[in-house]
């Protein structure tokens, strides 16, 4: 079947049932990490802590706040992710803090402000810096993988900001506007290959390994072109009135917003078997939709319940934070959050869509 099948792409996704579900603090922030598989970790953008729940309900700890001590946080976290040793790794504008997700605080490091970090895999950490070259203001993209425990470098590259992009397409530049296309977004993969994702058109350039030179442009085949629901917008000026948007003076424009076509996925993961998740921004109003590709090819799709706003995978689970419906006795009319546990593993793709 293709993405042109009057089915629609929804038709050949698998649904999986949560095994379990937990639930999760109200927040902005869409980062979940798994430090085992019965324990995720999430922040709360309000109260500027972290909460780490098991899979069973159970709390396993709060902790964190503003401040310059130790295990507390200097500036509001970015983003969280899997540490090493079942640590997790909070992340903010030039730190890196290491947890356990008791709430023990283990190590800090910095970072420069300026790097634009993603995604980890357990001890690594992928970011990304503009860099311009002088009286040319030729712009180029350096790229790196930091040590999550210590803040070094440990490999870095530069990148063209026009790499590989096609005539019908803009440039992949750094902005803060609405017309940001970026090589940015960057997973690496346990083979050596690194994927560089939310390009032009839903696209993702994919490199063998570090060193390609050429690197090959993916069309993801259920990629259909959306535009932002009311739910969405909500979401977008939430995100305006966070005080690190403000701090940034980051523009807010929300009719631009409002005219510009969704980005294939909002969050992506490497998992342990060499496979790329994208949690696409298609539908999620009832359901959400993961694609997985292994390496540059597309293997299947799979359907979760609810607006999916992030998710890990490590092992055989999938955990996905989700925002839930809002029901008729939910009085503040705000959706509740959760986290939806799912066993992936006898998950099992068909043909792949030609």
């Amino acid at each position: 079947m293709s993405c042109d099948s009057a089915e629609g792409p929804e038709a050949v996704a698998i649904p999986l049932t949560p095994f379990t579900s937990s639930p999760a603090p109200l927040s902005i922030n869409g980062y979940l990490a798994l430090t085992t598989e019965a324990t995720a970790c999430v922040v709360d953008d309000y109260e500027t802590r972290v909460h780490c729940i098991y899979r069973d309900g159970e709390q396993a700890d709060v902790f964190g706040r503003q401040g310059g001590g130790p295990g507390e946080f200097r500036t509001r976290p970015r983003l969280v992710t899997r540490g090493p040793d079942g640590t997790v790794a909070v992340i903010g504008y030039n730190w890196i803090a290491l947890f356990e997700p008791t709430g023990r605080f283990v190590s800090e490091a910095p970072v420069p402000r300026s790097i634009r970090l993603s995604g980890s895999a357990d001890s690594v950490l992928m970011g990304s810096q503009l860099e311009s070259d002088g009286p040319s203001r030729s712009v180029h993209v350096r790229h790196l993988e930091i040590d999550i425990a210590t803040g070094e470098i440990l490999w870095e590259r530069y990148f063209p900001t026009a790499i590989v992009a096609p005539a019908d397409c803009p440039p992949f530049v750094f902005s803060t506007g609405s017309t940001r296309r970026s090589l940015g977004n960057a997973r690496r993969f346990p083979s050596g290959g690194i994927v560089f994702a939310s390009l032009c058109r839903g696209q993702m350039l994919y490199l063998s390994d570090p060193d390609d030179e050429f690197g090959i442009l993916v069309q993801p085949p259920l990629h259909t072109l959306e535009y932002p629901t009311r739910r969405d917008v909500e979401r977008y000026l939430e995100a305006c009135e966070l005080p690190a948007t403000r701090l940034l003076s980051l523009p807010c424009e929300v009719e631009e917003y409002r005219r510009r076509p969704k980005y294939y996925g909002i969050h992506y993961w490497v998992d342990d078997q060499d496979r790329l998740w994208v949690l696409t921004d298609r539908d999620r109003e009832r359901y959400s939709y993961l694609d997985v590709y292994t390496g540059p090819e597309f293997s299947g799709s799979v359907r979760v319940r609810h607006r999916g706003v992030g998710f890990d995978v490590l092992g055989s689970t999938l955990a996905v934070l989700v925002e839930r419906p809002v029901g008729p006795d939910d009085a503040d009319a705000i959706p509740d959050r959760g986290i939806d546990w799912y066993d992936i593993q006898r998950l099992k793709f068909g043909t792949p869509i030609p």
